[in-house]
């Protein structure tokens, strides 16, 4: 059982090649901005109130698109390569925590060694707008700032090691709910689910007590103070989240 998982597994991470194009188009494209900034700034040009995103965080692409193409590309051709819908089912959920924790991994790599080095900006403990306010220059020539979301939510302040995980739990499930709103959309309640979500945003932000509630959320899953609590809130959550599939499995037509 153990290998037929794996496999699944595999046959879904290698099946992402629209994802994987898309997200190494975006990455590219600012990692190069980026440089274009540092090359201008070493050679004397002022530079200090330009600001990018950061590549790293532009690979949190990678696993919502996962979310969304493993259910809607890769459940017909697993089956029918005589793949079974419970192997389908852990196999997915494997793919998206190799996935989440590579990303998490690769975005650890770019903020410490790429990052940090070459960008001096404030630590922000939550989600502010980028201003020039927000950055703190050290040395003529930088780069004003650059969006890490390791900063931008304050999870870098809490180690190396604990960032890695927050980074991790929040990927498994955004990519966990993209996969299981994608895997209801050809049923009734997949459209009513998608309505719901609509109106949960539109009508909780005006109103102050559901807006509060949503803040809430929101506040638990990103921006709580205690990083173990905000980890096992999204690991939960997106479980959670993820066993849904089970039943919508059992009547999903091939």
């Amino acid at each position: 059982m153990c290998k037929t998982i794996m496999a699944t597994a595999k046959v879904n991470l290698r099946h992402l090649q629209v994802p994987y194009i898309l997200s190494l188009i975006l990455f590219g494209a600012l990692t190069i901005q980026t440089l274009v900034f540092v090359i201008l700034g070493r050679s004397g040009m002022d530079v200090q109130y330009q600001s990018n995103v950061s590549s790293g965080s532009i690979l949190w692409l990678l696993p919502l698109l996962a979310g969304i193409f493993i259910p809607a590309r890769n459940f017909r051709r697993i089956i029918n390569l005589g793949g079974k819908r419970e192997s389908f089912f852990w196999g997915s959920l494997m793919a998206h925590t190799i996935l989440a924790a590579t990303v998490s991994f690769a975005g650890m790599i770019i903020f410490y060694v790429f990052d940090r080095p070459i960008i001096r900006t404030e630590m922000f403990g939550s989600f502010y707008p980028m201003n020039r306010e927000n950055f703190v220059f050290n040395y003529p020539g930088h780069v004003g700032g650059i969006a890490n979301l390791l900063d931008v939510f304050g999870w870098s302040q809490n180690g190396m090691l604990v960032a890695f995980l927050q980074q991790f739990a929040l990927l498994f499930l955004i990519a966990t709910f993209a996969h299981t709103l994608t895997a209801i959309q050809d049923k009734w309640y997949g459209w009513v689910t998608s309505v719901l979500l609509i109106a949960i945003i539109s009508v909780f932000t005006p109103i102050a007590p559901l807006r509060a509630a949503l803040v809430w959320f929101f506040n638990l899953i990103i921006f709580h103070d205690s990083a173990w609590l905000q980890i096992g809130a999204c690991i939960a959550t997106g479980f959670s989240i993820f066993m849904i599939n089970k039943p919508v499995l059992t009547r999903k037509a091939v």
